[in-house]
Formats: C-alpha cells, structure tokens, sequence
C-alpha cells in the first residue's frame, strides 16, 4: 500500500481519527487479538509520523511567525491529547535558550581571557569584577556579549509571543475550546511564565 502524500494529508484529521482508533481499542479491550494488534502497530507507526508532520508545522510557524501553521501544528497535538505537554517542551526548550544566552554573556572568566587569569593582572578579582589592567578590554567584551545576548532574548520571548498569539486566538473547530485554556491552568501568561523560568535558572 503506497503512502499518502503528507502535503495533500489534513494532518488535524488524521490525527482526529487516530487518537479515536486508540480511544475504541482501550475501551473495548481489543489488545491480546493477533488481527488487530497488526494493525494497531501501523497506527502507532502513524501517530509518530504525525507527531513528526505536527512538529515541523509549529516549527516552521514560529520561526516565520506564520499564525496559519502554529494553528495546524497546535490543532495536531490537540487532537492526539498532547497539547499541553508540547506546548510545555517548547517553553522549556526556549527557557534552556535563554539561560545558555544569559550565563554566557555574564561568565566573567570567559570574557577576563581564561581560567589563569584570576588574582593577577588581566585577570578578575574574586568579586567577579575585572581588574583595572584589563577594564576597558573586559568591559568591551562584555557589551559585545551583553548585545548578542539581548538580540537571542529577543527571538526568544517574540517567538513565545507568537505561540501564545495563537493558542489565545485558536479555538478547536468542534468543541469552540480555546487552546489556551487547555495549555494555562493558572492566570499566568506563556510570556509571564518563560521570564520566570529564565530568571530562575538564570540565578541558580
């Protein structure tokens, strides 16, 4: 049996259909029957491709800020009960981003030219500041760090941005949910919630 061709697949649908094949297999106790346990694997096997197909969509939309394919990625995930927790790894993913930014802009060692440097001249001070034979160039490298830093923040929180432009827009064509909903359980937004986890990390 030839393939479906992923670019003419409503991937929202096909996903639909296969969180309902799992849905009728649980609640009616169909594992143990070899027939059906066949074919279950080839739903498994398309559950991961959709996953695949659902990643790339989100991707692609929050990196050309695409509101149209945030929404289908999201709907994919939506369907397969797997909104949250996607939703979730992105948070993180851009969070770990940009605590990696922030650590590197700030490590005073790096920028003071190594790790021998402490205590002497060129070096930095126990107290993390530069000392004053290497001030200028220290304090030089550190804007220079500072501004990449801010440029990478920027592209952080713009893309969370979008992703919560979108969930806060989206509604499931059946159910009239907000997506939104279904990601915060609290009143705090994507925005409010990736700040606080950078700044955590950032000081841990």
């Amino acid at each position: 049996m030839a393939e479906p061709d992923v670019q003419k697949l409503d991937l929202s649908k096909a996903a639909q259909l296969h969180s309902e094949i799992l849905r009728l297999c649980n609640e009616n106790d169909l594992s143990g029957i070899g027939a059906i346990d066949e074919e279950l694997n080839l739903v498994f096997e398309a559950g991961m491709r959709l996953r695949s197909e659902g990643m790339k969509a989100l991707e692609r939309g929050l990196e050309g800020f695409n509101q149209a394919e945030v929404g289908a990625g999201l709907q994919v995930f939506y369907n397969l009960g797997e909104l949250r927790s996607t939703v979730d790894d992105f948070i993180n993913k851009y969070k770990s981003q940009g605590v990696k930014s922030v650590s590197f802009a700030l490590d005073m060692k790096a920028i003071s030219g190594g790790g021998g440097g402490f205590g002497g001249p060129g070096g930095i001070q126990r107290s993390g500041t530069p000392q004053n034979g290497s001030g200028g160039k220290a304090k030089e490298a550190l804007w220079q760090r500072m501004g990449s830093c801010m440029d990478q923040l920027h592209s952080v929180v713009v893309a969370i941005w979008h992703l919560q432009r979108v969930l806060s827009k989206k509604r499931d064509p059946f159910t009239h949910v907000l997506l939104l909903d279904e990601v915060m359980q609290v009143s705090c937004s994507c925005c409010h919630f990736c700040y606080l986890l950078m700044l955590k990390g950032s000081v841990c």
